[in-house]
């Protein structure tokens, strides 16, 4: 049968699938079947329009598009799962202060859900989401500082990949700093301060709870 033939055509083996002598897609382990749609390159040009010779109008080329079949095992499953997750609104993450700039803190986001996220995302605090008291107290400066793991939560998808963060509840806020004249980790001493254990030297931070944090 012609239609069953094209329906074969349609699929691409890949990790774990093979297509036997007869053609039809088999596994190659155990595992989970996943089957998702790949569109296929274009050798013959790279430009994606065509003029029509009788009209002169450029149309769009439609592309090639086939379902890739894959048998996968659960270790790899939940690799795919956190390579393609992304941050999204009120999601936890961990993220590292890069630069303080007047009114906000710039930040490298690492790990998103409890996992290591595989793309590069960035994000800010702004002044008034540091904490929720006293907005009009806050100085950045004493709440962040480069090179501090904070604990936020994400409050809105900025443009590309950047986020609003935020750090205004008990459970959020720096989880790990360093003492800028020894670099020893220092411990939280209360919300607002840490206190290195060598020197006994204090800094001024917007420090997590860290007794109700549960995912560090």
């Amino acid at each position: 049968d012609d239609d069953d033939d094209d329906d074969e055509e349609a699929f691409e083996c890949g990790s774990g699938a093979y297509r036997d002598e007869n053609g039809i897609a088999r596994a190659s382990k155990i595992g989970a079947v996943c089957v998702k749609d790949i569109e296929l390159e274009d050798d013959d040009d790279d430009d994606d329009e065509e003029e029509d010779e009788k009209t002169n109008e450029k149309t769009t080329k439609r592309r090639a598009r086939k379902k890739l079949v894959e048998v996968l095992s659960a270790a790899e499953r939940e690799d795919e799962r956190s390579r393609v997750r992304l941050p999204e609104v009120n999601d936890v993450v961990f993220a590292k202060c890069v630069k303080i700039r007047d009114k906000m803190a710039q930040f490298d986001v690492l790990v998103c859900d409890g996992k290591p996220l595989k793309t590069d995302f960035s994000g800010i605090v702004r002044l008034q989401d540091v904490r929720k008291t006293e907005i009009d107290k806050v100085v950045i400066e004493e709440s962040f500082v480069p090179g501090d793991v904070v604990r936020c939560k994400v409050l809105s998808m900025g443009d590309g990949r950047s986020l609003v963060l935020a750090t205004n509840e008990n459970t959020l806020g720096v989880v790990r700093a360093k003492c800028k004249r020894c670099k020893a980790t220092m411990v939280a001493m209360n919300w607002q301060e840490m206190m290195c254990p060598k020197t006994e030297h204090r800094e001024f931070r917007k420090v997590a709870k860290i007794d109700e944090i549960t995912d560090i």
